[in-house]
């Protein structure tokens, strides 16, 4: 699915590491934390929302020219800092071990192997001062302390190394003029809506010198920057703004190592793309028309000199995740969303018909390949958060060969499964349920409705559920439904009928809550609904359309659609759903409202807002709690500072999830 890439966020229930003390303070402020429900003191082996919390990310996937070592990225939450950390991994196929290669406060990101596969090159910020920026760093695998590469103006986004070892292409922001920033220190610092006085440009800097030479220009947001095999040019992503409201005008670029003119491709970048290993072609996945804001992501190929970009999975019934090139660029290799599961598929470069290879029977990430032939990617299952999976080859199943989350993979964990039912459509709809550990199988139960967010393209999966984990530790079941609009049933399922917010995808809910309860796996009268994002603006709709909830949570969820169309970052996905701008279509937006039926809300309802949220600001959830303040419907206000549309810090989510859980424990009896 190509669509505006942050409209996609679900729950954010970040990442982690360092492990602290479960009694630890939540919080330097006046507010106490929630306590624990009493039922709930945790034995050695039971899961808390701690485990939830300093769960790591993994990221950036790099192999070297031979395939013998992987390096990653793996990101921490410092319960100390409330602050995100990422570090270098590094996993040698030789011996079979994954080593941590960095232990530094500030983030190191983004590795690269030289040619030889004995350094990498990485971004960070190790300089002393409050000015210092992330810049570019050296580490030998031979052992010793990461050095500085170089000196550069400002902020380095990220860095790749060229495959012949002569150079490294680098992404740095442009630097402001003096001028401004003498003014900012004075104070004059206003900000002009939409104003961009900065871009990330595309820079090379040759390895033996340290000369540094600028490849790209003026009003262009450059990132992912990857190189040819030949080492002769690089290809990038370019927008105008960097805006999400500007994503169908990314495109694909190309420059030459030596400079000159950049050439755009025609496609929409929307993700990650690929050379091919002949260097002919460049693959990526996304959508095809810049005027339509959801539609299908398909694996296109375009010639590296330029031409017509053709669709290989055109015919294809679902989503194509990123695609990954054979040794012999003749075909490409890609997983999709199947259900609550993901599974491999590949199609040859010249066409023909997309075969599925077999089911990961998990939660995947996009497969990385190294010129061996070796392969990795990020998995997932209900028992196990992500590891990095290796396999010889793409089609083999794959092994774990990290241990990062094995101490949490052994604790007493809930049990998950895949539920299906019918609409009320007739259409079959899937999702998950979370039972409590020890759980009857069959008896009904009191149970949290979950809702996605996104909508387009998001789904529950498979995957390893931090927060459902810690509400099913304490005695809730989750229920998880991938509604109409959800990615993994189909091009019908995936483009639900525009401006139906709350229409179709309500209905799949309900339905499915409806079913549960006539199999005795769900107690109707003890039930309640959450969400983020999307999932907030549906949970929000929910309270407005029936009392059959005894308590909700909204969290960054829009209320009054027409006033969000102006507040937020995004405008033009909004309006194309919608069928026109406010004022062209206002009976939709009115229609889809939460807020035009809160007269009807009884039910107890919690809200949570992000004080530097954009995507859904703050005034969408002042307007619901002011609302149901005034008709008498218990309600509270939770807004942290700092915070933007996924949060972040630590200390704002363990009070927003153990806030939510005493919330639930009150009117869910």
């Amino acid at each position: 699915m190509t669509r505006i890439p942050a409209i996609l966020i679900a729950l954010a229930f970040a990442a982690a590491t360092p492990r602290v003390s479960a009694s630890a303070p939540a919080s330097g402020g006046t507010t106490a934390r929630p306590a624990t429900s009493p039922a709930a003191i945790p034995s050695a082996s039971a899961y808390t929302l701690e485990h939830a919390l300093t769960l790591e990310a993994i990221s950036g996937l790099t192999w070297s020219r031979d395939g013998r070592h992987l390096a990653f990225v793996v990101t921490s939450i410092d319960t100390a800092e409330t602050a995100q950390n990422h570090d270098l991994w590094f996993y040698d196929r030789d011996t079979r071990r994954a080593l941590r290669l960095t232990r530094h406060p500030k983030n190191d990101f983004s590795p690269t192997f030289s040619p030889g596969g004995d350094t990498i090159a990485f971004v960070a910020t190790r300089a002393a001062g409050d000015d210092a920026k992330p810049a570019i760093y050296m580490l030998s695998l031979e052992g010793g302390e990461p050095w500085a590469f170089g000196t550069y103006d400002d902020g380095v986004g990220e860095v790749a190394w060229s495959p012949d070892g002569r150079y490294l292409a680098y992404v740095m922001t442009d630097t402001l003029s003096k001028q401004i920033k003498d003014w900012r220190k004075k104070k004059w610092d206003q900000t002009i809506e939409d104003e961009r006085l900065q871009y990330p440009h595309l820079w090379v800097i040759e390895v033996a010198t340290g000369r540094k030479r600028r490849l790209t220009s003026g009003a262009q947001w450059i990132w992912n920057a990857r190189w040819s095999p030949d080492s002769r040019a690089i290809a990038f992503l370019t927008s105008p703004s960097g805006k999400p409201d500007d994503e169908n005008q990314t495109d694909l670029g190309i420059v030459s190592v030596d400079g000159g003119a950049m050439r755009r491709l025609g496609v929409i970048g929307n993700g990650t793309f690929a050379w091919s290993p002949d260097g002919r072609w460049i693959a990526l996945s996304g959508g095809g028309d810049r005027k339509a804001f959801v539609q299908k992501a398909d694996v296109r190929v375009v010639a590296a000199a330029g031409g017509a970009p053709v669709n290989l999975t055109a015919a294809f019934d679902d989503d194509a995740g990123a695609p990954m090139w054979s040794a012999h660029s003749d075909s490409l290799y890609f997983h999709y969303a199947h259900g609550v599961s993901t599974a491999l598929a590949v199609v040859p470069r010249a066409g023909g018909a997309v075969r599925t290879v077999l089911d990961r029977g998990a939660d995947a990430g996009p497969p990385v390949r190294a010129a061996s032939g070796a392969v990795a990617w990020i998995q997932s299952d209900p028992l196990h958060p992500a590891e990095v999976v290796v396999a010889d080859r793409v089609s083999d199943p794959g092994r774990p060969v990290t241990t990062i989350h094995a101490a949490v993979a052994a604790l007493h964990l809930a049990a998950t499964r895949a539920v299906e039912w019918t609409s009320s459509d007739g259409v079959r709809v899937e999702g998950l349920l979370v039972r409590p550990p020890d759980a009857p199988a069959s008896a009904p139960l009191k149970t949290l409705v979950l809702l996605h967010g996104g909508p387009y393209g998001s789904r529950f999966t498979n995957a390893f559920q931090p927060v459902p984990q810690f509400y099913a530790a304490h005695g809730y079941q989750i229920f998880m439904p991938n509604f109409r609009s959800s990615d993994g049933y189909g091009v019908a399922f995936l483009l639900r009928q525009r401006a139906d917010w709350g229409g179709q995808d309500w209905r799949d809910v309900t339905s499915g809550l409806d079913s549960l309860i006539a199999r005795g796996l769900v107690d109707g009268k003890r039930l309640g609904v959450y969400g983020h994002s999307y999932g907030g603006y549906l949970s929000a709709w929910a309270i407005t359309q029936t009392d059959r909830f005894r308590a909700a949570m909204v969290s960054a969820g829009a209320v009054d659609l027409a006033a969000h169309w102006a507040q937020s970052d995004i405008q033009q996905y909004r309006a194309w759903d919608f069928s026109g701008r406010p004022w062209e279509s206002r009976a939709n937006w009115e229609r889809a409202s939460p807020i035009t039926y809160v007269a009807r809300v009884k039910t107890p309802t919690i809200v949570f807002s992000g004080d530097q949220d954009v995507r859904v600001p703050f005034p969408q959830g002042q307007e619901l709690y002011r609302s149901l303040l005034a008709l008498g419907v218990p309600t509270e206000f939770v807004h942290y500072p700092r915070e933007p549309h996924g949060y972040r810090e630590y200390r704002h989510l363990w009070d927003r999830w153990t806030r939510t859980l005493a919330w639930f424990d009150k009117w869910i009896r």
